[in-house]
């Protein structure tokens, strides 16, 4: 990720103190704890970042961040116009937010995918502990406790438990992963989530682990009985000293589905889709008027890519959602049933990053119903303002917020990025910040002054003020439909910051047209780069050339995932990445009926060192934008947005055009296009 961040006064001018920062910030504001004195040698533990490379591209084009694991999240682009509300009576007062913080945590994450020995263990907590973490969270993995079917042996857990809470009087959080090693019996392969191509649902930073299938009974059932019993089991020995209990249903431990791959298209999970259709249509034939379609019987239904966004990607989308929320909601259930003092977290990789769709994240609200805390896991150089803004405006008071800062081995790391994490967490009202996948080595004490002054400026008698989302806080409305379209949430945090004057807070109103939306609404809508394809036409797009008024077909590369034009950097990519040369590069879509369109595209020039780009759109041989026949100007490090109303008739081809200006140098630029039948 590049996304830019503002970082609010208050974060700036610890960040200009961080490098002088010792162990003497202690002395002035001390958190409540009981330092160890020991000294802890240097251990090692597993690191959970999964690090995918990056898209190749010219050796010419400006290069992105390679993103780790749960990056997966890559660049995000533009997001489209939406309604500003800056009027303070657009926003009723009793829908403002009151959360009450009674104590703040600080937490180091302890993975268990392995067996360490106690000792081991322990210095890992005692070095936390001198650097002013409050708190452990505990990984206990589900093949750990349950080797033998419904025989549950926690002892080993136990004394972690025992020594964070008995001796080091620290509280606990206890994060339960229900992932489980390939191959392991308990959970039969059919049970098991699959990818589009049949291949099961296996993976992971650590060792190979599977998840199991929400759309399986008998998965669903053997999860909630460890989950229940693992609850209880720590309850009755620890009761109000485990401040949490969180499932994690992903390989990177998180409560959503793995966003290393597109899942679940097991037979359990298609067939289950399959009903679930038949359930909302009366007929084959309402289904396929609603959608577009022209199947026999709802058993011929195939579904889509999790990042489809016409009408068959939306209801894959909702079936999907409801799925995951039902295991959640049953977990929450059967937890609060069996120890009703408890408290339930998920943990979110994203709610609106480029792989929340795949995550199945984007109703995070809805997913919430029933849980006590919401649990982000920002990458470094994500907007931790919006960020946190974007999630509290909605979640009611009563569900508390949490943070996790990722390890030294993702894209974007770096002390000020995390040290601005944290600090802006706690700002906008978390109540736990965590850091996950530090050995205690070189990385760990690089960054040990950061932790130790979040937790000296956060963890003391007399804390910052919060900074609050009140009845004047200015309001922006995100729709969840346009974020699920555009895979991305830049557009949306620039209007953001155009409201976030000296970073103050700003009011999401996030609005939840996803989820429970119909087909009907969304039969004939067409989207880039989420409908990018190997073969010209597919989802209405060509991919061409374009020079003195003439138009060729591009050719595809396999290999690199890109269309390649008649010059060596005329392109256009998977990512929406669109690139000029001395032949302009020209997304083309062909109007798949009659009617009018609303025709919406954002340009975003990635480099300040271009000389700019310029751009028009044509239907068939006529100009219709720019109005007078030009091109429009798109400056370095700029964007351009417009939408245009434009009447068609079926087999019209509209197409936006790139042309380099002067030179082709540093020309890469982000592409998003929507076309809507009104």
């Amino acid at each position: 990720m590049n996304m830019k961040r503002k970082i609010t006064p208050f974060v700036s001018l610890l960040l200009a103190l961080q490098l002088s920062i010792s162990v003497l910030v202690f002395s002035g504001c001390t958190p409540s704890q009981n330092n160890s004195t020991e000294t802890s040698p240097t251990t090692q533990f597993e690191n959970e970042s999964d690090t995918s490379a990056p898209e190749t591209q010219p050796d010419t084009l400006p290069q992105t961040d390679a993103d780790t694991e749960k990056e997966t999240e890559s660049e995000p682009q533009t997001e489209p116009e939406t309604e500003v509300q800056t009027e303070a009576d657009t926003q009723p007062e009793d829908e403002i937010v009151e959360r009450n913080i009674e104590e703040r945590y600080f937490i180091f994450r302890i993975w268990n995918f392995n067996e360490r020995g106690l000792n081991t263990f322990k210095s890992i907590v005692d070095t936390a502990q001198q650097a002013g973490f409050t708190a452990i969270k505990i990984h206990i993995p589900w093949d750990r406790v349950e080797k033998t079917d419904g025989v549950y042996e926690y002892t080993a857990f136990d004394d972690m438990v025992d020594y964070v809470v008995a001796e080091k009087g620290m509280k606990v959080a206890i994060s339960l992963d229900m992932s489980r090693r390939a191959g392991d019996s308990l959970i039969p392969e059919e049970d098991i989530q699959r990818d589009r191509e049949g291949n099961l649902c296996v993976g992971g930073a650590y060792y190979a682990r599977t998840a199991f299938s929400f759309c399986s009974e008998y998965a669903v059932a053997k999860a909630t009985a460890f989950y229940t019993d693992a609850v209880k089991h720590f309850d009755s020995l620890y009761g109000e000293e485990i401040l949490f209990y969180l499932p994690a249903f992903s390989q990177y431990c998180e409560t959503e589905y793995w966003c290393a791959g597109e899942y679940d298209y097991s037979e359990k999970a298609v067939t289950a889709f399959r009903s679930w259709l038949a359930q909302s249509y009366s007929t084959i034939e309402d289904f396929n008027r609603a959608t577009g379609r022209s199947y026999a019987s709802f058993d011929e239904i195939i579904p889509p890519s999790c990042t489809a966004s016409d009408s068959l990607g939306v209801l894959w989308y909702q079936f999907r959602h409801q799925k995951l929320k039902a295991m959640i909601d049953t977990l929450a259930t059967a937890q609060k049933e069996a120890c009703p003092n408890t408290k339930i977290t998920i943990q979110l990789g994203c709610v609106f990053d480029s792989v929340a769709a795949t995550r199945c994240t984007l109703g995070f609200v809805d997913l919430c119903e029933r849980v006590d805390v919401l649990w982000l896991d920002d990458g470094p150089a994500y907007d931790h303002a919006w960020s946190m803004d974007y999630v509290r405006s909605m979640l009611p008071a009563h569900i508390a917020l949490a943070q996790e800062i990722d390890g030294p081995l993702q894209a974007n790391a770096s002390v000020e990025n995390y040290l601005d994490q944290g600090l802006t967490a706690f700002e906008r009202e978390a109540t736990y910040v965590s850091i996950a996948n530090w050995d205690i080595n070189d990385y760990y004490y690089r960054y040990e002054d950061t932790w130790k002054q979040i937790a000296s400026t956060w963890l003391c008698q007399d804390p910052p003020a919060v900074l609050k989302v009140t009845q004047d806080s200015p309001v922006l409305e995100v729709s969840l439909y346009d974020m699920f379209r555009m895979k991305s949430p830049d557009g949306f945090i620039s209007k953001y910051h155009s409201l976030a004057q000296d970073g103050q807070s700003v009011r999401i109103k996030v609005i939840d047209d996803l989820t429970g939306r119909t087909a009907d609404s969304t039969s004939l809508s067409y989207t880039f780069p989420s409908g990018f394809s190997a073969e010209q036409g597919t989802n209405g797009w060509y991919y061409m050339n374009h020079r003195r008024g003439k138009f060729t077909e591009m050719t595809y590369d396999a290999e690199k995932r890109w269309w390649q034009g008649a010059a060596a950097f005329n392109l256009i990519m998977a990512d929406g990445t669109v690139h000029p040369d001395t032949y302009d590069t020209a997304l083309v879509f062909e109007v798949p009926a009659d009617g009018t369109v609303q025709y919406y595209f954002l340009l975003s020039l990635i480099s300040d060192q271009s000389d700019g780009v310029r751009v028009a759109v044509m239907r068939n041989d006529e100009r219709i934008y720019p109005a007078d026949s030009s091109f429009a100007s798109v400056a370095p490090a700029s964007t351009l947005e417009e939408t245009l109303t434009i009447t068609v008739q079926k087999g019209d081809r509209i197409a936006l055009i790139v042309n380099q200006g002067s030179t082709h140098a540093n020309d890469s630029s982000k592409l998003s296009v929507f076309v809507d039948y009104q």
